[in-house]
This record gives structure tokens, sequence and C-alpha cells, in this order.
């Protein structure tokens, strides 16, 4: 006991030092690198996520610009801005204009609406054309159509909600409005405002063009992510949730509002998530715009992954401590294993274990009951010797016999025996007794030769009932015909086969089929491939013959019995019992998806149809080629 006990405290400081505590700090650093290239790679995720949204809303912006551009730089419609008066001239021009401005927006499917606002009082208000009139005070209904409400008295553009966020003398500005959807609703879009050089400082115009939101979110959500754009300025003009248009862009630490790019967690939406905002300017203007990307999943990821792995890490550490108390136990179990190996050989079994691990008192018992068991063992192994040598004396014996028995058929004499009895007849005169003999020398020398084979070509298979039948013919005359139709592009020579696979079948169809018929018969074999548009289609041999054929019931019967082992004994015969081992060969080494199968129609003949694979290798062999690939 107490040496077991100063083992036991052996392995828990050796558990503790050399296991434990390297695998813990080991563990605690591999988890602060998973966990800072996790936050690395999240944080490369949405910056890439934030470069794509800059890109695609600079592309918007810069075709809604060159878009713009003819109508803003053609000098008709600038002259026509700033006409004095609105003859038949200004009518073609207005009408140019118009025509342009509905193609515009008609071809472009990021433009929401397009409107021309001018303070010139010759100018009338139209489909795209909205003229502001003269003073700041008139309301909706007046020459101001469109206007929004009052604004200054001297400055009539100041009733519209996108004027009143620009500079009037701006050139190009970017603002945000809102534009009505219907009765109900409006939407708060981006909205790109350029003024006419109309050369009169009187006559003023603007041409103000919305962007779709619609348009937008087709464009920019392609991911969960959380996303909001803004225009320095103003409230979010697009947001990942549709219903968060129009609130404030979230604060982040920074200097200066104007260049601001801040990475890290933001509490967006009442939940905290990885957030980058970053902003740019676009194309021709001087607004800033800013884009945010929220990811809520990546602390959740993060945290699933940084858990499972500490979960990984207490099971290498429970591993080895469960090993150790487990040898604890296995120390203990060596007392008893002892015990039981010197009750057994008190009782005459001497088939103990081979040793005892360990160098103690323990062990120095076990070895010294080892040797008396063996000296035991010594002498019973030289009886048992004695018997082996006995018996290895008659196994050869054996095999010496099997050696002659088998060499009195040797098939070389056998077919030189036919060969003489052939030429004898030929001498003789007796040509149909020669021929009979040949081919039953072709069937003797294919059935001996398959014997050392498992795969045989379909060629020599065909070739092989093709000798039957002529014996067959000696013996039936006419009354039995034969073709084969090999489907095109097919080479029997190339396929194999197992073995005196067709010709129980051919035998069957002219012992069963044709032999109570009182006219000439036919078998025929048909080799083609299943009509199916399945990679693993299936090769389709078919023996039919023109015989009696057998009623649904007896077909049905037929079918189920070739699932049911049959014997010599079975009330059904050989011929059954053939079919049975076919169909039994086949599933064993093409597969379970192969077989045999028999149709039949009384009065019509009968068909035996062979499903095998289209390449006509064995289950072992398409595995092995299929592990080779792999």
């Amino acid at each position: 006991m107490r040496r077991r006990g100063s083992v036991g405290r052996q392995m828990y400081r050796v558990l503790l030092f050399a296991i434990v505590i390297p695998i813990v700090i080991i563990g605690i650093i591999a988890a602060l690198l998973l966990f800072k290239q996790m936050s690395q790679r999240y944080e490369e995720q949405i910056k890439a996520e934030n470069t794509r949204v800059k890109s695609i809303l600079f592309d918007v912006t810069s075709s809604m610009y060159t878009n713009t551009e003819p109508i803003l730089s053609l000098q008709d419609y600038r002259d026509l801005l700033s006409a004095e008066v609105y003859l038949s001239r200004q009518r073609e021009q207005y009408d140019a204009m118009n025509r342009a401005l509905s193609s515009l927006k008609r071809t472009t499917a990021a433009i929401s609406t397009i409107n021309i606002y001018t303070n010139n009082p010759v100018i009338p208000s139209g489909s795209f054309f909205i003229n502001v009139g003269t003073t700041g005070e008139q309301e909706v209904g007046d020459t101001a159509q469109k206007a929004a409400g009052s604004g200054v008295i001297n400055d009539p553009f100041s009733r519209f909600e996108w004027y009143n966020g620009i500079d009037p003398m701006a050139w190009d500005t970017y603002t945000c409005m809102h534009v009505p959807l219907n009765e109900y609703e409006d939407a708060y879009e981006l909205t790109l405002v350029r003024r006419f050089n109309t050369g009169n400082s009187k006559s003023r115009a603007y041409a103000v063009v919305t962007i779709s939101t619609n348009y937008l979110r087709n464009r920019l959500l392609t991911t969960d992510n959380y996303m909001l754009v803004g225009l320095s300025g103003y409230p979010v003009f697009f947001s990942s949730v549709y219903d968060e248009q129009g609130i404030d862009m979230p604060e982040a630490a920074t200097a200066d509002p104007n260049d601001y790019n801040y990475l890290g967690d933001m509490m967006l939406g009442g939940r905290v998530a990885l957030a980058y905002v970053s902003s740019f300017v676009p194309y021709k203007a001087d607004n800033r715009f800013f884009v945010l990307i929220g990811d809520y999943d990546a602390h959740s990821v993060m945290r699933s992954i940084l858990r499972n792995y500490l979960i990984v890490l207490l099971l290498a550490v429970a591993g080895p401590v469960i090993a150790i108390v487990m040898y604890s136990r296995y120390f203990t179990g060596r007392v008893f294993a002892l015990r039981e190996a010197m009750h057994r050989a008190s009782t005459g079994d001497y088939d103990i274990i081979e040793s005892l691990s360990g160098d103690d008192e323990l062990s120095d018992t076990f070895n010294d009951l080892k040797l008396t068991t063996e000296k035991v063992r010594e002498n019973e192994a030289r009886y048992y010797e004695a018997k082996i040598r006995e018996q290895r004396l008659i196994n050869m014996q054996q095999n010496m016999e099997f050696k002659m028995l088998s060499g009195q058929i040797n098939p070389h004499f056998l077919y030189n025996t036919l060969e003489a009895i052939r030429m004898q007849a030929i001498r003789g005169g007796d040509r149909d007794v020669a021929t009979s003999v040949k081919y039953l020398a072709k069937i003797m020398h294919y059935v001996l030769d398959s014997t050392g084979r498992s795969v045989a070509t379909l060629e020599d298979e065909l070739r092989h009932i093709d000798s039957y039948m002529q014996i067959q013919r000696l013996r039936f005359g006419e009354k039995v015909n034969w073709n084969y139709y090999i489907a095109e592009g097919f080479k029997p020579e190339e396929y194999h086969i197992l073995p005196l696979l067709l010709q129980p079948i051919v035998e069957n169809a002219i012992g069963h089929g044709l032999k109570d018929m009182d006219r000439n018969g036919h078998v025929s074999v048909i080799v083609e491939y299943e009509r199916s548009d399945d990679e693993d289609r299936k090769l389709l041999i078919t023996v039919n013959d023109d015989g009696l054929g057998m009623s649904p019931e007896e077909i049905e019967k037929l079918n189920r019995s070739l699932e049911i082992k049959r014997s010599d004994t079975d009330e059904k015969g050989a011929s059954s019992i053939g079919l049975y081992n076919i169909h039994q060969r086949i599933k064993l080494y093409y597969g379970e998806e192969y077989g045999l199968t028999i149709r039949s129609n009384q009065g019509k003949g009968t068909s035996v149809v062979l499903r095998l694979p289209a390449d006509g290798l064995g289950q072992e062999e398409r595995e092995k080629t299929d592990l080779s690939e792999e």
C-alpha cells in the first residue's frame, strides 16, 4: 500500500508539471492568438464591405453627374433659362429640353425624380419644369406649383427643402430631401443639385435630381451586415433597415468629423456591433459621404469559437488526468491479475497472461509463477508437436492423392481425343458426327478454360453460345434458329463478363420455351444500354424466345423464387435452380442493384434480362477505382 501511494503521488506530480501546466499555458497563448486573428479577419471583412459600398456610391454619383452634364452644358438650354421672352424659338428649346429630361429619367434606373427649378417668369411650369416665381411668399397653387411653403421674401427658391441645405452660388452640390411616395408616406433620398450657367444674375436655374433609394438598396444590400450611408450635415439617407432612414449617423470619437475613420465597437440599434465608419468625397462636388458597416455576428461568432476552443482545451487537460487516475486503478488491478493467474495455474489451466508490467515484488512473484507453468507447458508442447507432425503427414498424403486425381483429367488429352474422333468421322464420311464433335470440343474447351479464371469477354461468351446452338440444330434441325443484336458502337471483345452466364439461359429457352412447339423456334440475344440519362446506367443482355410463354402468375412466382435459396431436391427442378444461381452470382460479383429479371406473355414467348454494369467492373474493382480516384 505504501508503494502504491508513492507511485500515485509521483504520477500526480508528473501530470501537474509535465502535462497540465504546459497545456494550460500553451492553450491560453493559442486562445489569445486565435482571438486576435479572428478579430483581424472580421475587421478586414467589414473594411472590404465598406470599400465596396463606397465604390458603388462613387460610381452612382459619378454616373449621375455625367448623365446630367449634356443638359447643363448645352447652350440652347442655357439660353432658354435666361430668355426674356417666350416665343416659338424658346418653345422649341423648351420641348427639346423636356424630351431630353424624359429620356434621361426613362433610361437611368438610378433617377427617382428630376426637375428644373427656375425663377425666370417667362418659363412656364410643366412635367419637369418648376417656376418658383419671383417672391418667396407665394404659396402652393400659385406660380410655383410645387413649392413647399413660404420662404424668404427676396428668394423664391427658399421655399424648397433641397435649397435650404446648399450654397446658392455653388455649381454642384449634394443634399437630401423628402420625396412623396404616396398620400401617406415619403422617402428621404439623396439629391444632386446642379446650377445652370445662365449668364444672367437675375435668372437662376437648378437641375435637382433625386437618386432612387430602391436602386441603391438593390446595389448595396448583398450581405447581412448593418449598413448606414449619410451625407455630412444631414441625417442618414440610406439604411439596411427600411424604417431607419432619417436617423442621425452614430457618433464616433474623432477630432475632425469631415475626416474621421473609426473601427471598433458601436451601439447600433440597441445592440453592440463591430463597426467601421469611413468617408469619401464624390466626383466634382465638395460634399462628404459617410459609410457605416456593422457586423452584429462578429462578437457572437468569436465568442462561440473561443468557447469551443476552451472546451477542447479542457478536454485536453481532462484526458491526461483521467488517464493517470485510470492508471492508478490499473496498478491495483495488477494484484488481482496475479491472483487470478495463480488460481488458474492451481486448477491446471496454464494459459495465463504473458507478463505483468512493472518492476516490483508483484512482477517477481509473477515471474516465478511463469517459470513453473512454462515447464509444464513444455511437456505438453512435446505431446502436441508429435500430434501436429502426424497430422501434417496425413495432410501431405491427401494433397498428393488430390494432385494425382487432378492429373488424371488432362484437358489436352480430352481435346486430342475428341479431335481424333472427329477425324475418324470425317474419314468415315459422317460429317454430322464430325461437326458435333467439333462444337462439343469447343464447348468443353471453353468450360474447362473458364474454371481457371473469374471473367471472360462477352465475345467469348457469345461464341460459346454459338457452339451450343450449333449442336442443338444438329439435334432438332431447322426447328432451332438464333441470332444476335449488338448495340451500335458496343465492342463485345472489350466487355468482360462472368463466364457461363448466358449458356444456361439459352439452354433453358430451348428446353422449356421451344420444346412443345410445332413450328420453328427462334432465340435472340440482344445487347444494349439501358435507356436512361443517369451516369450509372446499366448494360442489358436480353435472351428472347418465341415459345409458349407463361402466365402472369407463373412469371411472378418465378421472379420471386430468384431471391429464395434453392436445392437440388426443389420441385421446380434444375432450371429454376440454374436461374437462381445466375441471379445470385451477378448480385455477389457486381452488387445488389444488378441481377436477372424474367418477363413473359402466354403464347408469345419469354424474355430473360440480365442487368449488368456498363463498364463490366465487379463491385470490388469499382470500389478500388473510386478509392484510387479519391
